[in-house]
């Protein structure tokens, strides 16, 4: 069967399965299959895919078609220039979480060199992306996750475009910041935020999240509640990732907390995501 014939029928199974974006996610399937980049596909619509090649695709395609995350079926995603590996102990990257980044790419950049922190760091994704940007801080990743950890551990290692050798990135298990002495340059964090609600009536792949990188409590806010305290006490800078409902309530939050100037900024589909806050 020529790859051509292949995608079309994978692009016409997804949309049966109301899979969102089925003929990019196709291409994304086949081409992790083959071991090629996507685009490479468009050179080779005539090749002929072998019986061992086929099975392995089925395989991958029932896959997606139960609603699995494309990023658990081939164990990476893109984010911010990096490709991170990704699994079943942490949150799949978003890309609203790349605003977050950019907002302490801008920040840090006129900074002395100094601490860096990041709070329910996951996959390790804003840190290594602001180290590759940013060599010359010190970054410390904090989770309570193991599992999260130790995918964090291998990004570091083995992802493509890491940060230079010699940059600092450290993680540890921590919960919160309880404990931690020092101040930062920065705390920048993306916790759990979705009500019980939100879960149950979320996109099916969300669900094959971990619970603890998804469930903020009633309202969203329970881990956001408890961190902005402690934050005042650490550093003079905070940039948190919450629900488009919740940036008021957050900013609100940051304020009563002493970081007397705060913005708000929007998501990619102008809704706001991101909260700022400084004491000054």
């Amino acid at each position: 069967m020529k790859l051509l014939a292949v995608l079309e029928a994978t692009t016409g199974h997804f949309t049966k399965n109301s899979i969102p974006s089925p003929r990019l996610q196709a291409e994304l399937l086949i081409a992790h299959a083959l071991g090629l980049p996507r685009l490479q596909l468009y050179l080779q619509f005539e090749r002929e895919l072998n019986s061992a090649e086929l099975e392995q695709l089925r395989g991958l395609v029932r896959r997606r078609a139960s609603r699995e995350p494309i990023q658990h079926i081939t164990g990476s995603t893109a984010f911010h220039g990096l490709s991170l590996l990704c699994g079943k102990g942490a949150l799949v990257p978003r890309p609203e979480t790349e605003i977050l980044v950019e907002l302490a790419i801008r920040i840090l950049q006129n900074c002395p060199p100094g601490l860096v922190i990041d709070v329910g760091t996951g996959t390790g994704a804003i840190p290594l992306a602001l180290a590759r940007k940013h060599p010359q801080h010190r970054y410390l990743g904090l989770d309570l996750s193991p599992e999260a950890l130790a995918l964090a551990r291998q990004n570091t290692i083995h992802v493509p475009s890491a940060p230079p050798k010699g940059t600092s990135v450290v993680w540890r298990e921590n919960n919160l910041l309880e404990g931690l002495p020092e101040k930062a340059l920065l705390i920048t964090a993306n916790l759990p935020y979705l009500t019980p609600e939100e879960i149950a009536n979320a996109e099916p792949e969300v669900r094959h999240d971990p619970t603890l990188a998804l469930d903020g409590g009633k309202d969203g806010l329970d881990l956001i509640r408890r961190l902005i305290p402690q934050t005042a006490a650490l550093t003079s800078t905070l940039l948190l990732e919450c629900g488009p409902s919740q940036a008021e309530k957050v900013a609100e939050l940051t304020r009563s907390a002493g970081f007397h100037r705060t913005i708000v900024h929007p998501d990619l589909t102008s809704r706001p995501r991101i909260v700022e806050a400084s004491l000054a």
